[in-house]
């Protein structure tokens, strides 16, 4: 987790109904993808400290186009019950109690155009 930032995106129609695609600047803060793998699990904690098993992986080649696989990914959006034009938010911190690597937040845009905690 190089630069430790805050990586955070809109949702799209194809975040929500398939896989979380992801910016392949996001793969900077990703655990690294050892022996050749195309694929690494990671755990994220929400903001009730309930924690989720997500999957990176990328495509073979020159440009590695990352997502987090549908299995854990919905399993997060459905709990939060996240739509389209919501965001989400990882910010890296490490739990190794917990083998997590970030807490995740999701917001969506309140009446008066602010994000709020969903």
């Amino acid at each position: 987790m190089a630069g430790a930032y805050e990586l955070e995106k809109e949702l799209t129609e194809t975040d929500v109904r398939h896989k979380l695609v992801v910016p392949v600047r996001w793969l900077e803060e990703m655990p690294r993808f050892e022996g050749g793998c195309h694929e690494v699990q990671f755990g994220v904690l929400d903001d009730k400290g309930f924690h989720f098993l997500l999957c990176c992986s990328i495509r073979n080649g020159d440009y590695p186009k990352p997502v987090l696989q549908a299995e854990g990914w919905l399993k997060f959006l459905n709990y939060k019950g996240l739509k389209v034009g919501d965001k989400i938010i990882f910010r890296p911190q490490v739990d190794h109690f917990r083998e997590t690597i970030f807490q995740v937040r999701a917001q969506r845009l309140n009446s008066h155009g602010h994000w709020v905690d969903i």
